[in-house]
């Protein structure tokens, strides 16, 4: 049986001054989930409540909405994953930016303050899809955003454990394997972190004759 070929990470670091930028950036670039998931859920707590009391919408007859959210937000992983953080950028700006963004955790993938949003972020996200949402959906976003946020929340919160934990059931051990893939054999498949869904929808599964390479780091 022939091995496939593994492809180098495509993460451009080597155009980084990683050291200096790091130092620039400080806490922008990191933060801990014990600061993200709070402020994440109150802020769906928030959405719900104000959703109830100034809009008439009971999160219990549109749970539907809220789960349908949730489902949205495998997808937004995957896109965002796939298109904008692997993005083939070509210019020295381009290669950069693609580095802050995503390159950053390549380079370091254990390190738990890297592994969630940083607040400032976390919260223009927030409001970006507050508005597209208002747009398209009106006073669903109520139910339908938080949907996402907590569909974030269980993705980012998938993430820490699976880069700082070994999979605590063996039915969990594919899941590991699916991101490892992604990180240390085939940056160019594996984009779905909390589910390899979407992976299978568009055809970028890694190959399963080959270890996750997780043990040679």
């Amino acid at each position: 049986m022939n091995t496939p070929e593994i492809e180098e990470n495509t993460i451009p670091a080597e155009v980084v001054d990683t050291e200096k930028l790091k130092e620039k950036l400080g806490i922008l670039s990191r933060t801990s989930p014990w600061i993200i998931i709070p402020l994440d859920l109150a802020a769906s707590a928030g959405l719900f409540l104000f959703g109830y009391y100034k809009r008439d919408l009971n999160p219990l007859n549109y749970f539907w909405v809220f789960l349908l959210g949730m489902f949205a937000w495998t997808l937004i992983e995957y896109v965002m994953h796939r298109f904008a953080f692997h993005y083939p950028a070509t210019s020295e700006k381009g290669k950069k930016a693609i580095w802050l963004v995503h390159g950053v955790h390549h380079d370091d993938p254990k390190h738990p303050d890297k592994l969630y949003q940083p607040p400032l972020t976390n919260m223009i996200l927030m409001f970006a899809f507050y508005m597209a949402i208002s747009l398209m959906m009106g006073k669903f976003v109520y139910v339908f955003l938080p949907g996402i946020i907590i569909g974030y929340l269980t993705y980012s919160s998938i993430h820490y454990i699976i880069h700082n934990f070994k999979p605590p059931f063996k039915w969990l051990q594919p899941l590991w394997r699916h991101h490892n893939m992604h990180h240390y054999r085939f940056s160019n498949k594996a984009f779905g972190v909390s589910s390899p869904f979407w992976d299978v929808i568009f055809g970028t599964l890694p190959p399963k004759n080959i270890t996750d390479g997780s043990d040679d780091k």
